[in-house]
């Protein structure tokens, strides 16, 4: 068993211990070859998330001092936080070569990761939206047994257009990635009944979206 498979099934008990989580679409997720997972939003706990949620060990990356570097303590190295990002990236094309799955982020220009992985490896973008992964800051863990919904899109094949080494090729797919992304948060989110990634306490109903 890899390390990484090893920490997810370490990782898994204890969150749906602490935490009401429920999973949907994870049929939807191709079980080997390479793959680049993107999610939308980086809560407290949303790495940790990722890799336990999928039914597959995936290695995700995460920015050098972000919060979720704190998930990269556990025993596997289910996340790639290197103090040289530069170095964290070769170290992801290589696993993603080898037929790894790699975990990354899209809003706020993150998706560029995503986009530099793919021109890199020819691999499916798998999209993701995690709904109560933080508290109500940034800084906040979600509340203990509070609700927290991770929906898996189907695979998407975006092919890079132009040189894939190029700034402005990995800038498109990045867009691409964003848009696509995008598209698959706002469907989930209408399913789930969420309006942000702040996570519901074990009382609290999901606001209605304004449907009622």
């Amino acid at each position: 068993m890899s390390a990484s498979a090893t920490a997810r099934n370490l990782v898994s008990p204890v969150l749906r211990w602490g935490y009401r989580v429920r999973v949907s679409g994870a049929h939807q997720c191709p079980r080997r070859g390479a793959l680049v997972v993107v999610a939308q939003h980086e809560g407290f706990l949303d790495a940790a998330l990722i890799a336990s949620a999928l039914p597959r060990p995936v290695d995700v990356l995460v920015d050098p001092g972000a919060l979720a570097g704190i998930t990269g303590r556990i025993p596997g190295r289910i996340v790639i936080a290197p103090e040289d990002p530069g170095r964290g990236l070769r170290t992801a094309v290589d696993r993603l070569a080898a037929g790894g799955a790699i975990g990354a982020w899209s809003g706020s220009g993150r998706e560029t990761a995503a986009a530099y992985l793919a021109s890199r490896v020819p691999a499916p973008i798998l999209p993701v939206a995690v709904f109560g992964g933080g508290g109500r800051h940034a800084t906040d863990p979600p509340p203990l047994r509070s609700r927290i919904e991770v929906v898996i899109g189907a695979p998407l094949e975006i092919p890079p257009r132009g040189d894939p080494v190029s700034r402005a090729t990995v800038r498109g797919l990045a867009e691409a990635i964003r848009q696509r992304v995008a598209d698959h948060v706002a469907a989930a989110m209408v399913r789930a009944g969420r309006t942000d990634g702040v996570a519901l306490g074990p009382g609290e109903p999901a606001p209605d979206n304004g449907r009622s």
